[in-house]
């Protein structure tokens, strides 16, 4: 009994010391509500084009005119740097060759094709490009005249930041 006795008291005696000590035990929550206002970056790149051209092969070379250009018709410039290459599609014809100038200097084409060119963000560029098709009539086989479509595609990319 005096053993139950005393052990009481000394829980209540360690209990009274913790209560008094100035420990504290609990949890806190916080809740922060952040609002932001952004917009996604625009990246424009303009392909202007002049009519189609039909080669009838009376003349050996036929020049098209194009323009690629970081504004929209509203002023707006982009606002992200860009990376474009310009292929040539038309079917494989050794009587047809092509040669590509911008701003009147020639660029290299690798099987149809350019490297890539950046147009960087900000400020406004315009790229003249005129591609001269060769046709070449000692090469053509045939007795008819080649009829075939050529394609002009501009592939551009985000350069990343």
């Amino acid at each position: 009994m005096k053993k139950n006795k005393t052990t009481i008291i000394i829980i209540i005696m360690i209990t009274i010391l913790l209560f008094f000590s100035g420990y504290s035990l609990g949890k806190s929550y916080q809740s922060t509500k952040i609002i932001a206002n952004g917009q996604i970056a625009k990246p424009i790149l303009v392909v202007e084009n002049n009519p189609a051209i039909e080669i009838n092969g009376q003349n050996e070379k036929e020049f098209y005119n194009f323009k690629i250009k970081n504004s929209a018709k509203n002023g707006e410039i982009t606002q992200v740097d860009l990376e474009y290459y310009i292929e040539i599609l038309t079917q494989k014809e050794e009587s047809i060759s092509f040669k590509l100038y911008k701003d009147n200097q020639e660029i290299a084409l690798t099987n149809n094709r350019t490297n890539n060119i950046e147009i960087p963000k900000g400020q406004l560029e315009e790229h003249n490009y005129k591609l001269e098709i060769i046709y070449d009539k000692s090469k053509n086989h045939s007795i008819d005249d080649i009829m075939q479509d050529i394609q002009i595609k501009v592939h551009s990319e985000q350069l990343k930041a």
